[in-house]
This record gives structure tokens, C-alpha cells and sequence, in this order.
């Protein structure tokens, strides 16, 4: 899944990928078999051309030991929306079916709770 950034928020991004890389002295070569992409698809990144995928996003900072929100500090919401789906699937996938239509449930009912309560404030 790749969020639609803009193009500034494409090469901030790519800006704060390169410098971190740099700072952790790995080439371009490198850290691309580090992470499992190609020299120049991580170059298109870093230069802002085009948007890392979320998995390799997070692979990325892992090798650079930072972390994805360092990143995304000051862009969209797009990644951390993804950040929270994946969070979410990763919780249920250690549910059998029964734990996993409890939670569900129990989520549309806090779903429900806080759109009345904004419903009061507004």
C-alpha cells in the first residue's frame, strides 16, 4: 500500500532517509541489500520521485535505527492510518475466530460511544 504524499512531503521524506543513511555510513548499495529493494529504487525514494511502500518504510528504519515516525514527522496522516491497520491485524491475527468477533464488537460499540459524545460537544 503506498499513501499519495506530495511532492515536498516526497522529498522531505527522502531528504531525512539519505541524511540518516549517511549519518549511519552505509552507502546506497548497501543499505538497499540491507533492506531488500534495489540501488535505485531506494535512490528514487531518497530523492523524493516516488514513495516508499509501508513494509519497506519500516525495514528502512529499523536498518537506520530510528523508526518510521522520524520520517513522517510533519507530513500527512496517510502512514500513520496504514501504521494503525497493521497494529490492529497484528493483534487479531493471535485470535481465534470467537476473540476476534469480541473485539470487533467491542470496537464498533467504542466507535459508536465516541461519535455520541462528539455529537454533545459540537
Amino acid at each position: 500500500m503506498k499513501p499519495k504524499f506530495t511532492e515536498e512531503e516526497r522529498k522531505l521524506i527522502g531528504r531525512r532517509i539519505r541524511d540518516s543513511r549517511n549519518a549511519e555510513k552505509y552507502t546506497i548499495e548497501q543499505l538497499a541489500e540491507i533492506i531488500g529493494c534495489s540501488p535505485k529504487h531506494l535512490g528514487d525514494v531518497e530523492r523524493g520521485t516516488v514513495s516508499a511502500s509501508w513494509p519497506l518504510a519500516v525495514k528502512i528504519g529499523k536498518a537506520l535505527n530510528t523508526g518510521v515516525d522520524y520520517y513522517l514527522a510533519d507530513t500527512s496522516d496517510q502512514y500513520f492510518d496504514i501504521q494503525i491497520d497493521v497494529e490492529i491485524s497484528n493483534i487479531l491475527k493471535d485470535c481465534d475466530m470467537e476473540g476476534r468477533m469480541a473485539i470487533r464488537d467491542t470496537a464498533r460499540r467504542i466507535a459508536e460511544y465516541g461519535k455520541r459524545i462528539q455529537a454533545k460537544n459540537k
